[in-house]
């Protein structure tokens, strides 16, 4: 049974393993400012003194405890990997802080499964695809990933099916060597093929008057094909479903027998903890539910034999089994060691289960001690394989026996087996190096067209310092002159200018200046200092619905006023102000605005205004999740070119709301980072940009919102692919500031009736 060139594997596959603000005007920048670089012959014997018993045709059944071909169990979220704390499109993310940090930066990749930028090295099963040692993992490996095994498996028994009570018979001295070379290819990312040659040799040494079968007796050659599927999902990979399908070309005598063949089918799934755990718990659970139909039977004719201890060890020599169901049920601890995940450890539990699905009454024998589970096969394996380096695997496992069938349902289980493997995985896609990124800093801002250049006299030519400058509709900061009465002023795009200047009395004068791109323009602005125009004090007080003060921002327009200023935490205020009509808006995080109007006159008699502020409905932000110090998006921040997508604007609409009644965020950093194609540091910076302006659009103060773009630096897969670039465009979301809100004060108490 099983012939075919391979009669020495089995003591190779033994032999291996054991072997084994400024006052002067700065210069003008450069019109075009340099950007940061984007960042796996049969022998009879005869007995003493007696004939040599006849010799049993070759064999080519699977041995009894066969295990199904296993499947592939690298997670891979992602071919690539999924995204990081705070990323839009959920997972956890690294600290993008460092990329406007002089300090060199080490691109990181920690997402699980993962090693150096690809899939972690997987290795096959002891008889089929990538997986544990009889368990099929539900995933299929790195996409054109190649794997080769070599494994051995072996065990010594005394009295194992032949006992005599006559002590000059005594009992059995049976062993056993199997060994198996498989060749694994995964072409899709969702599938695999798989190819194995399995031989084994017995010998059963025993005193037995009358035994019909030879001492020595050898299964070589057969053959198994396989194809498997798999899919993973949630979370980038935390759970795999799938199935696979073989046929087994048996040894009949001389050559393989393709008219008997095997056919087996499997469901396959899979948990993989480390992608549901935030520190990546290494655990996984696996189980297959499957049914063979097994023709090894009927190659030969048992029948012949009369003797039936005979039969029953050239049953077990030459893999004699009956079509069965096969469960099987895989622990194992994948832990990742080293400074760059080089190393793998996992220790592996499995229990397997075989049930025979049909009689073998060639084999049946009356008054044999009956099995607890008449049926059943049944066997523990523990085992730790350790990834030595690169696609290097190296195997130590045991299996167990614990329960075997009646004999008429399948012949009996080893009591232990020592396994040794050998396995590499070639995985042709490239090592992404982890190498400090070059220590740089940003930019500085790119020229604004012009500026303005003057200088505050008063009527007599003498500098007046200390005038506040503005800019109403161009910017709302103030400059202050230096002692010669000079200022420079902020950038802006070419065109007419309005400049208010203001004097410590309160005079006021307004301008306009034409500014040209590229250029500084000089203004002189003569202010009659001795014109101060009267002026008056308002006095505010704001509260809300139960009467507790607002602490309100208050902006004023009005006689060349159009300035914010602050009430204190009793939501009091007091300003002197020019005497005239004037317009405000009272704001505060949680309140609606309020819109009022008030005439200042001159003299010390305030004008009293007083205002309940009405809190505001929180908006509907179902796509916007806050969780202390964690703020994400459910959904996915994607472009039109480099500006956000119609379909994401409602998404950005919600994180704006959300941010506006949830002050406790103070500053939120948008990353927005992209694969190696185009110019990624322009493209990224510029989307950035785009979210940011929206942001402040709808209400978002500019001081809580940071744009950065990263460029193509930090990558969370290989660019190679489609779903590797997908994965590496990607907008994270980053909490720089955050300060835990109080809850609010309670409302006075109404006072007693007296």
């Amino acid at each position: 049974m099983r012939r075919a060139s391979l009669l020495a594997l089995s003591g190779l596959c033994l032999a291996l393993p054991r072997a084994a603000v400024a006052a002067e005007p700065p210069p003008l920048p450069a019109e075009s400012e340099p950007s940061l670089p984007p960042a796996d012959a049969t022998t009879s014997v005869a007995p003493p003194g007696g004939d040599a018993p006849p010799t049993l045709p070759d064999s080519g059944a699977p041995p009894t405890d066969a295990a199904p071909p296993d499947v592939a169990a690298d997670p891979p979220a992602v071919e690539g990997a999924t995204s990081a704390e705070f990323d839009t499109s959920a997972g956890t993310g690294a600290d993008a802080s460092a990329a406007t940090s002089a300090e060199a930066d080490v691109v990181k990749r920690d997402e699980p499964g993962m090693v150096r930028g690809r899939r972690e090295p997987a290795i096959n099963s002891l008889r089929g695809g990538v997986g544990l040692y009889h368990t099929n993992l539900a995933d299929v490996g790195a996409r054109h990933s190649v794997r080769f095994r070599l494994h051995t498996d072996f065990f010594r028994k005394t009295g194992f099916i032949y006992n005599s009570s006559d002590p000059d018979l005594g009992a059995d001295e049976h062993a056993r060597v199997r060994g198996t070379i498989n060749l694994g290819y995964s072409p899709f990312k969702w599938g695999e093929l798989f190819v194995a040659i399995h031989s084994q040799a017995n010998r059963n040494a025993r005193k037995q008057p009358g035994r019909q079968d030879p001492p020595q007796q050898f299964a070589l050659g057969d053959l198994d094909f396989g194809i498997k599927g798999a899919h993973r999902m949630v979370k980038g990979g935390a759970i795999g479903i799938g199935g696979q399908m073989g046929i087994g070309l048996l040894s009949g005598p001389g050559r393989l027998r393709a008219d008997k063949v095997n056919f087996n089918i499997d469901a396959l799934f899979t948990v993989d903890v480390r992608y549901l755990t935030k520190k990546q718990f290494p655990f996984r659970f696996t189980t297959n539910i499957g049914w063979i139909l097994d023709n090894s039977a009927k190659l030969y004719d048992f029948a012949a034999i009369s003797d039936a201890t005979s039969r029953e060890v050239s049953r077990f020599a030459l893999g004699i089994n009956p079509s069965r169901v096969r469960m099987r049920y895989g622990f194992d601890f994948p832990i990742r060691l080293g400074k760059e995940k080089q190393y793998g450890l996992n220790p592996i539990a499995e229990l397997s289960w075989d049930i025979a699905t049909q009689e073998m009454t060639a084999f049946k024998q009356m008054g044999a001690t009956p099995s607890p589970l008449p049926r059943s096969s049944m066997w523990a394996t523990i085992g730790l394989r350790a990834n030595v380096v690169s696609g290097l695997h190296l195997d130590l496992a045991a299996d167990i026996g614990m329960v075997s069938p009646n004999f008429e349902y399948g012949p009996p289980v080893a009591p232990w087996s020592v396994i040794l493997g050998l396995g590499w995985a070639i995985d042709p896609n490239p090592v992404i190096k982890e190498v400090p990124a070059p220590a740089t800093s940003l930019p500085p801002p790119a020229v604004q067209d012009g500026r303005v250049v003057g200088q505050v006299l008063d009527s007599a030519g003498a500098p007046v310092a200390n005038a506040q400058v503005r800019f109403p509709g161009s910017a709302g900061n103030a400059i202050l002159t230096d002692e010669a009465g000079n200022f420079t002023s902020f950038r802006f795009p070419e065109g007419a200018v309005t400049i208010l200047v203001e004097l410590q009395n309160k005079a006021t004068k307004e301008v306009s200046a034409e500014v040209k791109p590229g250029e500084d323009t000089p203004l002189t602005i003569t202010m009659d200092v001795a014109n101060t125009p009267p002026a008056g004090f308002v006095d505010g007080a704001f509260v809300d619905d139960a009467g507790a003060p607002v602490a309100v921002t208050l902006a004023v327009t009005g006689m060349g006023i159009d300035e914010p200023f602050q009430a204190n935490e009793s939501g009091l205020i007091r300003l002197e102000l020019p005497a005239g009509e004037y317009g405000a808006i009272a704001r505060a995080e949680g309140f609606e605005d309020k819109s009022l109007r008030f005439t200042v006159a001159a003299g010390d008699q305030a004008v009293v205004v007083k205002e309940t502020l009405t809190r505001s409905v929180p908006p509907s932000t179902p796509n916007v999740v806050g969780k202390g110090k964690s703020l994400r998006l459910k959904k996915s921040i994607k472009y039109d070119g480099n500006s956000p997508n119609e379909k994401t604007l409602p998404l950005l609409d919600e994180l704006a709301a959300y941010l506006r009644v949830h002050p406790e965020y103070e500053t939120i950093e948008i990353g927005v980072h992209s694969d190696d194609r185009g110019n990624p540091k322009q493209k990224t910076t510029e989307r950035a940009d785009n979210v940011r302006n929206y942001l402040l659009g709808k209400g978002v103060s500019p001081e809580r919102i940071v744009a950065v773009g990263f460029g193509a630096s930090r990558p969370v897969a290989v660019n190679m692919t489609a779903s590797g670039r997908a994965k590496n465009n990607r907008t994270v979301l980053r909490v720089t500031k955050y300060t835990k809100p109080t809850a609010p004060a309670a409302a006075p108490a109404p006072a007693a009736d007296k």
